[in-house]
This record gives C-alpha cells, sequence and structure tokens, in this order.
C-alpha cells in the first residue's frame, strides 16, 4: 500500500517542479506538470481506496479528510480547467495535494471527535465539508491567479501567450466554482449544526465558538460575493478578495480541527 503513497508522493513533488519552474516559453514543462499532477491524483485515489481496505476509512480522521479533499481538489482543477493551461493554479494544487497525501499518512490515526448520536448526519456533514474546502481551494487558486496576472500586467511583466486563460476566463472560473461551492458550504454548516443538535450537545456550542464564528465569516464572504456579483456586477479585484477571505477562513477551520485533534 505504501508504494501507492511513495509514487503518488514523488508524482506531486515533479509536478509541482515543473508548475515552479518560471520558463513562461515552454509549454513541455506545463504539459510535464500537468501530466504529473493527473498521475498523482490517480494514485492518490487508489492509495484512498487501499486504505479504506484495510479499514482506515477517510472519514475517521481529520488529517485523513485532509488528504481525501486533496484528491478531490486535483480532480476538480481537471474538471474546470477543460484542457486549457493553468500553470498558476496548477502550481498551488500540486502542493497542497502533497500537503494532503503526508498528512494523512503520518496523522491519520488521529480520530475525529465525533458526536455520540447521528453517525448518518455527521458522514453527510464530513462528506459536504470536505467537498466545499476542495471547491474553495480551486476558487482561491483562480482568484490568487487573477491578482497575480492582473499585477504582472499592470507592471507589464507578463505577454499573455496565445491560448492561455485570460483575465475575464480567471474571473468567470472562480465565480463558476463558488455558485457551486456556496450552497455546498452552507449545507455543511447546517448539518454541522444539526449534528450537535441532535447529539444533545448544545454546551459544547460554547467551546466551538472560534469555529462557528470562522465558518459565519466565510458563509458571509461566499454569499456577499455572489450577491453583489448579480446585484451590482462585481468583478475583479474585489470579487477575487472576498474568494480568498473565504478560503482563508475555511482553512483557518482545518487548522483548527486538526489542533483540536
Amino acid at each position: 500500500m505504501y508504494v501507492l503513497f511513495i509514487l503518488a508522493a514523488l508524482a506531486y513533488a515533479a509536478s509541482s517542479v515543473a508548475f515552479g519552474i518560471e520558463r513562461e516559453d515552454d509549454d513541455r514543462l506545463r504539459r510535464a506538470g500537468r501530466i504529473c499532477l493527473a498521475v498523482a491524483g490517480i494514485v492518490h485515489f487508489l492509495f484512498i481506496g487501499a486504505q479504506s481496505a484495510v479499514g482506515a476509512h477517510p472519514f475517521q480522521s481529520v488529517f485523513r479528510v485532509a488528504s481525501f479533499g486533496a484528491m478531490l481538489t486535483v480532480a476538480g482543477l481537471f474538471v474546470v480547467s477543460r484542457g486549457r493551461p493553468m500553470p498558476a493554479i496548477g502550481a498551488l494544487v500540486a502542493p497542497l495535494g502533497l500537503i494532503g497525501l503526508v498528512l494523512g499518512v503520518v496523522f491519520g490515526g488521529v480520530a475525529i471527535e465525533r458526536a455520540p448520536a447521528s453517525p448518518t448526519l455527521a458522514r453527510l456533514h464530513i462528506s459536504l465539508a470536505t467537498a466545499g474546502l476542495a471547491g474553495f481551494i480551486l476558487a482561491a487558486g483562480a482568484a490568487a491567479s487573477y491578482l497575480a496576472m492582473e499585477r504582472r500586467l499592470r507592471s507589464r511583466r507578463f505577454k499573455p501567450r496565445p491560448g492561455a486563460i485570460s483575465l475575464a476566463a480567471l474571473d468567470r472560473l472562480h465565480h463558476r466554482v463558488m455558485i457551486v461551492v456556496t450552497p455546498i458550504f452552507t449545507m455543511a454548516i447546517v448539518t454541522g449544526v444539526l449534528w450537535i443538535v441532535r447529539a444533545g450537545e448544545l454546551a459544547t456550542f460554547r467551546e466551538r465558538w472560534f469555529e462557528l464564528l470562522i465558518a459565519g465569516v466565510a458563509w458571509l464572504a461566499a454569499v456577499a460575493l455572489l450577491g453583489l456579483r448579480a446585484a451590482l456586477g462585481l468583478r475583479g479585484r474585489r470579487a477575487a478578495s472576498l474568494t480568498l477571505i473565504a478560503f482563508g477562513c475555511t482553512l483557518a477551520i482545518l487548522v483548527f480541527y486538526g489542533v483540536r485533534a
């Protein structure tokens, strides 16, 4: 089983190096990065399957959840890119995939703090939260790429290449991902609250104030992005900044879970 872990880690590392080399005129590096990332995602999926076969279910540990979410993010990148070159987002997703993979192995034995009731609701909450995190990573990657590209265009240090994704396309991409992710994240919050309520542990709300506060900020940022886009046509840097705020909050929640575990 750990042969799969080693292969996935090597493929993620190779992809990170290929995307990280700053040679804008070399499409071979980008293709190599995408191929290595695809191999890493597939082997990562096989590794999670092998773990599940021996009883190490992804949702038994917050760090295995992070590993599963990283694999979903890689898969999501290929879905949303549809063959378009997105080296900036790949440069973000590849190392995150490696980090998630390693966390799932090194700290995979740390169990998730579970309420004694409603196991089905708990699994639904964790599934939605994992999917939401993967979506926020993709949206944040597109938003960060937008801000970086715009800054380089302003300073005249970037020349668009034929076939490369444009600023407008990046703006549409992160908005479309947020349209999908926001209701998923909303349901994750709702099911999480219901999970605690059904377990009769209302007193734990005080202990979880940080988690609830950060989740609320992330949700408000995501809803504000969609609402202002629909009502006022919010685009560009401000929309990208709201996306990064939502992602930062979800990342803080994951770190909070890890520390508590």
